[in-house]
């Protein structure tokens, strides 16, 4: 008999992917969802498929991650962000795998990644994820952004992939490079680091750097455009964080 499973799903303003989501976790036995009180139709079209709906104020992804770990009610928990889809083929694995108890209290998980509707081919985008874990087995990670699930207990690994679309546009890209390297620098502040001038010049000189790495080193060229794109914003993401580091810097000493 498979054990019971909770998808529980982290939002905010997610309307025009949220339905897609959704419709690939309609198989487990609750569907949760966190959101950070969306300001378009992401609730209206969640109620279609949940009365399990929590909001809490965003603040940063550590935190978000911490608050939801309570809210479902089944031993296994499935971990789902919006642009994250869950194909068929990987739901059946998942069933499979828990029917027989195979003593392990989590599971990684494959990505395959689209970046404008195109998958990635470059090293970067080949990682995998603990997706899937018995409750109660780990906790998130104590960082504002890019926190991950640290298990207390055996994983075992899946075959079939997570379908991943982070960038289905090139304003999203931007959005989601904007706020990732404010909370980056808001953690610098918080553990009183000091980014110098010398650094800020260094990570300015580390552009073209990080570009080499990005697009010929870890292949994103087998990508095509997207790749490109790809690799141009993401050699900014230091000397963004460095920005984000000293306006944050000023605007408190000018409180």
């Amino acid at each position: 008999m498979t054990p019971k499973i909770s998808a529980v799903v982290m939002i905010y303003n997610e309307e025009a992917q949220i339905r897609q989501c959704l419709d690939t976790v309609r198989w487990v036995d609750e569907i949760v969802i966190c959101d950070s009180f969306s300001t378009d139709r992401t609730v209206e079209i969640c109620r279609q498929y949940t009365d399990r709906i929590y909001q809490r104020r965003f603040d940063n992804f550590g935190n978000q991650k911490k608050w939801l770990m309570d809210k479902p009610g089944h031993e296994w928990v499935l971990f789902v962000e919006a642009d994250e889809r869950f194909p068929k083929e990987l739901a059946d694995e998942i069933r499979a795998r828990l029917s027989v108890d195979e003593g392990y209290d989590g599971y990684w998980m494959p990505f395959k990644n689209f970046v404008f509707g195109k998958e990635m081919r470059g090293n970067y985008w080949v990682f995998r994820k603990i997706k899937l874990w018995r409750k109660g087995k780990g906790g998130w990670q104590d960082k504002l952004v890019h926190a991950g699930f640290i298990l207390d207990g055996k994983a075992g690994e899946l075959q079939n992939a997570v379908l991943h679309y982070p960038y289905p546009n090139m304003k999203t890209m931007l959005v989601k490079l904007g706020r990732a390297t404010r909370l980056e620098a808001e953690q610098l502040v918080a553990r009183n680091a000091t980014v110098g001038f010398i650094d800020t010049i260094k990570a300015l000189c580390w552009i073209p750097v990080s570009f080499y790495r990005f697009f010929f080193a870890m292949g994103d060229y087998k990508s095509g455009i997207a790749g490109l794109v790809f690799s141009v914003v993401s050699s900014f993401y230091n000397i963004a964080v460095n920005i984000q580091y000293w306006n944050l810097r000023l605007c408190g000493r000018a409180r």
